[in-house]
């Protein structure tokens, strides 16, 4: 069946979807209930850290349509989503160490406030996740020449 070629591609293409809404979203967020603001210097713009995981998963989509003719290929959007799962753990790391998610910080004001991861490593590692199935899917599919009708020639004599 052809519907059964068409799965890789929409898991990458899920898992690409999944990158671009995550780059938009906050890395880390003030906890509810506290006050405070972030002051991290994002304008609105994505960083060159984000667009290229959202051109990582631009080539792990088309890796994955490749890899339906070219078996081999479906290495490209394993290693594209571990290149995004490793960026999204090493940001989590990095806020985890200093100052610390969920511990509470005090603030220039006196105050007291929390931070909590946002939806950003979340929905990256969603979609790191989404591509490397994709790739896994797109290397165990048949062939496009090979048809479920068709067998391995015998070797009996």
């Amino acid at each position: 069946m052809r519907s059964r070629r068409l799965v890789p591609v929409a898991l990458a293409a899920a898992g690409l979807a999944a990158i671009v809404i995550g780059v938009y979203q906050g890395l880390i967020h003030v906890a509810p209930g506290y006050e405070g603001t972030i002051m991290s210097g994002w304008d609105g713009d994505l960083n060159h850290e984000e667009r290229l995981l959202v051109r990582l998963g631009l080539v792990a989509v088309g890796g994955t349509v490749t890899a339906l003719r070219w078996r081999r290929l479906a290495v490209v959007p394993v290693v594209a989503g571990g290149v995004v799962a490793f960026y999204a753990l090493r940001a989590i790391v990095h806020y985890a160490l200093d100052p610390g998610l969920y511990a509470e910080v005090e603030t220039y004001g006196g105050h007291s406030t929390r931070f909590v991861l946002g939806a950003e490593p979340f929905l990256l590692v969603a979609g790191a996740v989404l591509l490397a199935a994709a790739g896994v899917r797109a290397w165990t599919a048949r062939p496009s020449g090979f048809a479920d009708t068709d067998s391995a020639p015998s070797s009996a004599t």
